[in-house]
């Protein structure tokens, strides 16, 4: 039994305790971690232990709460608010320390340690006024990051607890609970300014009150409330005041951080031999284009943080990746721009070549068409080391005529094409389709759908017709609007002043036109009381007539009489009359009056112009500027004259219409008012045999022996 318990006590004094601090000690002393792959020695555990160092016991903070009273309140007073509220809920002991109310002098003196922070209000405490200022979560539902604080209200609520806790002051409120009761309540603005909400428990608390006060005592205590509500509101406003600030302070700081790590990583990729590309980064408009990261906003470079070393060192390979993208770009960009270069070359050609031999009162394909020639691109897109001059175009400028010649047969089959169809023509089988001029006739009538036709001067509810040439020579359908997203397109240029800055040219396109068959067919009625064929009569023809016209429909269908007053019109006015005021109906009758009375009432109209002064109208473009890039819209004649001085340093004295600036011919001609009078009676056309139109065609062509 002795020597049992002998053995047992030997037993005992060989325990050994250990800790984190000591238990490699006792490792190593008894010859370290066995192994089957290693063999550790004596000396290798001697080594190590001494080369060891224990770790460092963290520190706690129940020693911190045995100091003293006053030096304790020494050290929290150079803290700031934030930091006190930490503490305070660290441990209880801390928490009883620093929300007694002896410690108010704590939390105001970390209070001034903050620059221009407004004083705590009577009625609120330091904690909670520190709270509602730097904490970031939710006072209702602690949700963290929660940036908008309601200093009106002394709340800082998420979005959801703001809806649930608040009431908006409306009528409905006002009804309920009285029409005075909000003017007791601090009330907050939301952004919209008639929206006024309040908490639903001061409403609760403030009713509650009210209750248990008889009437003498409620007024006393309604007016005391206002009192606190005015002071309250004045307090929140330079809070809000000082938030504001810390808040416009704190993005400063942040964006200087910004820019400093820009400028390091600039600095950087400089000496790695990036300069050149540095310096011809993308705009932020560009990089949006052609949804490219902007340098400026590349996560790598926006973050808020001082450049090291060490972080250099984990983004320089994203960054040199990056910078490779941005050389790709700059080299297809540099390209764009030498084409662009070279188009201008030819776009100058093609304009004096225009300007030298007066074929502006043609149709001409635009600059846009010419570049997509094989001629011209064949040299615009030579490679870039080639240097291109005016001299390599000079085989181009040779073969202009047969270019616009060629192009011009191509679009007047096309459209030719497209007409016979719109306008319902049946020719003889043996006549060539193509070789009818149909564009010229009277019955081709278009409108505008283009977006640039929306800011013409006409009539609300008054249709604008377009006949030839306009149509043909129509604006749009040489421009287009590029969108805002749109990269800068190939083989086009802006268009210049007068123009959107959206504006750029295409290739001359009709998509714009429509063909309008009401007034096409109203065009054929008024034709029919001119006694003209439709299927010959062209606009020049009817524009030398002149004829003036009176609607049946608006006379209940009496006829000129010399007695009856009525209203005559031009023809390009009675189709506009007849779209406005029948909605274009194919079965409005009219009558010509006498050419007698036309002739009159023509010299009296023309004199009344004369004696009149009509505003200048926008009708003369540049013919130096035509077809170039930035070309300008229509001017009238003053502007036409400095622009020329201007711009082409041509004396007012020496300019010369035909040559330095020409009459658009997408100008409508000027409107000739419509008058009232008693036109004489007119008898009525004979009765005529027409022969079908192919048969006149015949006619005219087959001859009989």
């Amino acid at each position: 039994m002795d020597s049992h318990e002998k053995n047992s006590e030997e037993h005992v004094a060989k325990k050994i305790k250990i800790t984190a601090n000591n238990g490699w000690e006792h490792v190593f002393a008894r010859g370290g971690i066995k192994s089957r792959f290693s063999k550790t020695t004596t000396a290798d555990a001697t080594d190590f232990v001494k080369s060891y160092r224990p770790r460092a016991q963290k520190q706690s903070l129940e020693i911190l709460i045995s100091l003293p009273l006053d030096i304790l309140f020494e050290i929290f007073g150079r803290l700031l608010p934030l930091d006190l509220l930490h503490l305070a809920r660290t441990t209880k002991a801390l928490r009883s320390v620093l929300m007694h109310r002896s410690s108010t002098t704590v939390w105001m003196a970390a209070r001034s340690n903050v620059k221009g922070m407004p004083a705590c209000a009577d009625d609120m405490s330091e904690p909670a006024h520190a709270s509602l200022a730097f904490d970031t979560h939710c006072h209702n539902c602690l949700k963290p990051n929660v940036r908008n604080v309601d200093w009106s209200l002394r709340v800082r609520y998420c979005q959801k607890c703001f809806k649930e806790r608040t009431e908006v002051v409306d009528d409905k409120f006002k009804k309920a609970y009285g029409l005075k009761l909000h003017h007791c309540l601090s009330l907050s603005m939301t952004q919209n300014r008639n929206d006024a909400r309040c908490l639903i428990s001061d409403r609760e608390s403030l009713i509650n009150e009210l209750s248990k006060l008889g009437p003498e005592e409620r007024s006393v205590f309604r007016g005391t409330k206002r009192d606190g509500v005015l002071v309250r509101k004045k307090h929140a406003v330079l809070c809000t005041k000082w938030t504001e600030g810390e808040q416009q302070s704190r993005w400063k700081e942040l964006d200087h951080l910004r820019s400093l790590r820009y400028d390091a990583i600039v600095e950087k990729l400089i000496e790695l031999g990036w300069e050149e590309d540095v310096n011809k980064l993308p705009d932020q408009h560009t990089a949006r284009i052609y949804k490219l990261i902007h340098f400026e906003d590349h996560p790598l470079v926006k973050q808020p943080k001082p450049l090291t070393d060490r972080i250099w060192q984990n983004i320089q390979h994203k960054m040199v990746e990056f910078m490779g993208q941005m050389r790709e770009f700059r080299i297809q960009q540099e390209r764009k721009q030498q084409i662009r270069e070279r188009q201008s070359l030819v776009a100058t050609i093609y304009s004096d070549w225009q300007r030298e031999k007066g074929y502006h009162k043609y149709l001409l394909p635009t600059a846009a068409d010419l570049f997509a020639m094989r001629q011209v691109r064949d040299i615009v897109e030579l490679p870039s080391h080639r240097t291109v001059t005016v001299e390599d175009f000079q085989s181009v400028r040779e073969e202009l005529y047969t270019m616009v010649d060629t192009w011009k047969r191509s679009y007047s089959r096309e459209l030719r094409s497209n007409l016979l169809w719109q306008l319902e023509l049946d020719l003889p089988y043996w006549q060539d389709r193509l070789s009818v001029q149909c564009e010229k006739l009277a019955i081709a009538v278009f409108t505008c759908t283009g977006w640039l036709c929306e800011d013409i001067t006409e009539l609300r509810d008054s249709p604008r017709y377009m006949y030839f040439p306009e149509y043909i020579h129509h604006r749009c359908n040489r421009i287009r609007r590029r969108k805002w997203d749109e990269p800068t397109p190939a083989n086009t240029f802006s268009m210049g002043q007068g123009y959107p800055g959206s504006t750029v040219q295409r290739e001359w396109s009709t998509d714009d036109l429509e063909f309008d068959k009401k007034a096409s067919r109203t065009v054929k009625n008024i034709l029919d009381a001119c006694d003209l064929d439709w299927k010959k009569a062209t606009v020049s023809e009817l524009d030398n007539l002149d004829p003036r016209l009176v609607c049946l429909k608006c006379s209940y269908g009496n006829r000129c009489d010399g007695e009856r007053p009525m209203i005559v019109r031009s023809w390009r006015e009675s189709v506009k009359h007849c779209a406005k005021k029948h909605w274009s109906d194919s079965t409005v009758k009219w009558q010509k009056i006498s050419d007698e009375e036309t002739k009159s009432l023509r010299q009296e109209q023309e004199e009344a112009v004369a004696s009149t002064t009509t505003p200048l109208r926008k009708i003369w473009r540049c013919a130096h500027c035509h077809n170039k890039p930035s070309e300008p819209e229509k001017m009238t004649v003053l502007e036409m004259t400095d622009h020329l001085e201007d711009h082409h340093s041509i004396d007012p004295y020496e300019q010369a219409a035909g040559k330095d600036f020409v009459e658009a011919l997408d100008v409508p001609p000027i409107a000739i008012p419509s008058v009232k009078l008693k036109p004489k009676a007119v008898d009525p056309p004979p009765v005529k045999f027409r022969a079908a139109y192919w048969e006149r065609s015949f006619c005219d062509t087959v001859t009989f022996p």
